[in-house]
């Protein structure tokens, strides 16, 4: 009892640092402005954890290299991301307007399922009141909304199309 005990203990703990460094190493990008790679690519590396973690009959190395090669992956994923603008919009998605000129533009609410109450709640969280308070609002596609306020002259709190 006390050797399995022991051994999950340190396959955890061998595990865990693997995870944290692959994380490091796939940079601060991944980890601030999660898209659904990003997501699939975190719960991947979850559940090799996991499965590592749990199987004592497994060799750790498996585990292992599955993690490593999740992280190249992801690693390689957003140094082509940043290379080929085309091939980040696939993988990304672009931003779409939701508010223009005040006006929200409820083709884009129902094509992205963004509900008005979500749109609200998104705009007080960037302490707007109103739709006609906002010049442009772009859903991006890390979920987050990116306003710039129609009395504002910078457009450097969005970012616009395709960003």
């Amino acid at each position: 009892m006390w050797s399995d005990m022991l051994t999950a203990a340190w396959r955890t703990a061998l595990l865990w640092g693997v995870a944290l460094t692959v994380f490091r190493l796939m940079g601060k990008r991944t980890l601030g402005k999660m898209g659904a790679f990003d997501i699939a690519v975190i719960i991947m590396l979850g559940e090799a954890t996991a499965i590592g973690i749990e199987d004592t009959k497994m060799p750790l190395v498996e585990p292992i290299a599955v993690i490593l090669v999740l992280g190249l992956l992801q690693w390689g994923l957003t140094f082509f991301n940043v290379r080929i603008p085309i091939l980040e919009r696939l993988t990304q998605g672009r931003s779409t307007l939701v508010i223009d000129k005040g006006q929200v533009k409820q083709d884009a609410m129902m094509r992205e399922r963004l509900s008005r109450a979500d749109l609200l709640m998104e705009l007080r969280l960037q302490g707007t009141g109103s739709p006609a308070d906002v010049q442009t609002a772009y859903l991006e596609p890390t979920g987050r909304v990116s306003v710039v306020k129609a009395s504002s002259t910078s457009s450097s709190s969005a970012s616009g199309p395709g960003a």
